[in-house]
C-alpha cells in the first residue's frame, strides 16, 4: 500500500479513494492535464486527505499535508529528484535552503542524530507551517527552522507565489507580498555554527544570489552543495569555480540545462 493514515478512519478514506480512482481510470479517458492533476485523483476525491496524518514509506515518516502538492512530494520525491546524492553523516551540520515541507530536513535530521544539526530556511508561511508540523509529528528536535529567504544581503524582498504552494520565489519586481531575507553567512554567525557540512538549495532561480551571501561559509567550511538549478547553471558554475568547487554530478529534466540538479564539492 502506497500510504496509510495514522488514524484507521483516514486509512479507510485512502482505500476508498484509491478504489474509486482505479474505477474512474478504467472507464474514463485520461484528462488533458494528466491523472495527477485530475479532480478524480485519489489524493483529492471523494474524500480530502488534507490535514490528515499520513505515512511516507519512501521517507519512513509521518506527515500532515495542507495540499495535494505536499502529498506528492512526501510520497514520490525520489521519482523526480536524485535524493540519493544527499548523504550527510552523523554529527554533520546540514543547511536546507528552501525546505518546503521537509523531505530533506527530515532525511538529514534522522541521519545526523543528536550530535548533528539541521538549519531549515523556509520563508513561505503556508509551507513553513507544514514543515514545522511534520517535524513535531516525528519528534525531531535537532532542527532549527528559520522564517527567511536566503539572499546576498539582509533585507525585505518581494515574494511571489502565484497561488501555487509548491512554487514560490523572491521577486524584486513584486509590489505585493514581501518576506525577510538573510545571508547564509549571517546565519552562521547568529547561530554560532562551527561547521557547515552540507547545503541543499531549492529556491526557484535565486541560486547565485544566495551563494553570494555564503562566501565566507564556502571559504571556511567547504560544504558539499546540492543545488536545484533553474536556468542558472552557467552562472552557478562560474561562481563556484572561483571558490575551487567542482561540479561532480548533474541531472536535468528540461534539457539542455534549464532545470535540474547539481552536486558540487571542493576536491
Amino acid at each position: 500500500m502506497e500510504t496509510y493514515g495514522k488514524a484507521p478512519f483516514t486509512t479507510a478514506k485512502i482505500l476508498f479513494n484509491q478504489a474509486m480512482y482505479a474505477f474512474v481510470r478504467t472507464v474514463g479517458p485520461q484528462p488533458s492535464g494528466g491523472w495527477l492533476n485530475s479532480r478524480w485523483h485519489w489524493y483529492r476525491s471523494p474524500f480530502s486527505l488534507r490535514k490528515k496524518i499520513l505515512w511516507s514509506a519512501r521517507l519512513q515518516c509521518w506527515f500532515c499535508p495542507y495540499d495535494e502538492s505536499a502529498i506528492e512530494c512526501m510520497l514520490h520525491l525520489p521519482d523526480y529528484e536524485p535524493v540519493d546524492w544527499v548523504a550527510p553523516k552523523p554529527g554533520d551540520t546540514f543547511m536546507d535552503v528552501g525546505a518546503y515541507v521537509g523531505w530533506y530536513t527530515i532525511q538529514a535530521a534522522r541521519v545526523l542524530g543528536p550530535a548533528g544539526r539541521v538549519i531549515a530556511l523556509e520563508p513561505d508561511t503556508y509551507n513553513r507551517g507544514q514543515l514545522e508540523e511534520n517535524l513535531a509529528i516525528n519528534r525531531l528536535e535537532n532542527c532549527t527552522v528559520v522564517p527567511a529567504a536566503a539572499w546576498f544581503k539582509a533585507e525585505e524582498v518581494g515574494w511571489r507565489t502565484d497561488g501555487v504552494p509548491v512554487w514560490s520565489q523572491v521577486d524584486q519586481q513584486s509590489r505585493g507580498q514581501s518576506v525577510r531575507a538573510v545571508t547564509i553567512d549571517s546565519l552562521v554567525d547568529e547561530l554560532g555554527l562551527r561547521s557547515v557540512d552540507w547545503i541543499k538549495m531549492d529556491i526557484e532561480g535565486a541560486e547565485t544570489e544566495a551563494l553570494r551571501g555564503a562566501e565566507r561559509a564556502l571559504r571556511r567550511f567547504r560544504p558539499v552543495l546540492f543545488i536545484e538549478i533553474h536556468e542558472t547553471l552557467q552562472a552557478v558554475r562560474r561562481f563556484l569555480e572561483g571558490f575551487g568547487y567542482v561540479i561532480e554530478k548533474t541531472e536535468f529534466d528540461r534539457p539542455p540545462d534549464r532545470h535540474g540538479w547539481i552536486l558540487a564539492r571542493c576536491p
